[in-house]
């Protein structure tokens, strides 16, 4: 499928470049044992994961819980400018689980998160990667069709909101005009 390779200034290009190779075509698997936190008590990770087109963040060991949370906010603000109705799912991995616990609500997030209180997501999905390579674009398969931190990175949000529209356009033909 479609790989994009994001370069920046920095001595780990040779790094980031592997990395979004051996990604690029992935399953994700989503293993059993999170806790959906979500400040909105009619959205549910389980909805999310059964979409068509997902944007997957990956976030482990936050040296800052109350900081990432706050991050998160920005975040989803920014990724619904690409497509409204792709499923963004954010998993978290932290040792402060009552820090972020006590955050969630206060943040009124728009989607829920994934928890898990040890790495089995990164473990299983074999993620241990930099970070600007945690957030991937996955295919109705859960396969990894971009690699990358789209946000900050006009080229990258492009190149995300092109293939979400080829995607959806592939679904729409293959379902008969719907989409999940």
């Amino acid at each position: 499928m479609l790989t994009f390779v994001f370069l920046c200034s920095c001595n780990n290009n040779d790094r980031l470049i592997k990395e979004i190779q051996e990604l690029s075509g992935c399953e994700i698997t989503f293993p059993d044992g999170y806790v959906s936190l979500s400040s909105n008590d009619s959205l549910s990770v389980d909805s999310l994961l059964t979409k068509d087109i997902k944007v997957v963040s990956y976030i482990d060991n936050l040296p800052c819980t109350s900081c990432g949370v706050r991050m998160l906010h920005a975040w989803i603000d920014e990724v619904k400018e690409i497509d409204s109705e792709v499923a963004y799912v954010i998993v978290v991995q932290t040792q402060e689980k009552d820090v972020l616990f006590e955050n969630i609500d206060s943040m009124r997030l728009p989607c829920p998160l994934m928890y898990y209180d040890t790495s089995v997501f990164g473990e299983v999905n074999k993620l241990d990667v930099l970070a600007r390579n945690k957030t991937f674009l996955l295919n109705k398969e859960n396969k990894i069709v971009l690699v990358g931190e789209p946000f900050g990175n006009e080229k990258l949000t492009q190149l995300y909101k092109k293939t979400i529209a080829s995607l959806e356009e592939e679904y729409s033909h293959d379902s008969g005009g719907m989409r999940k």
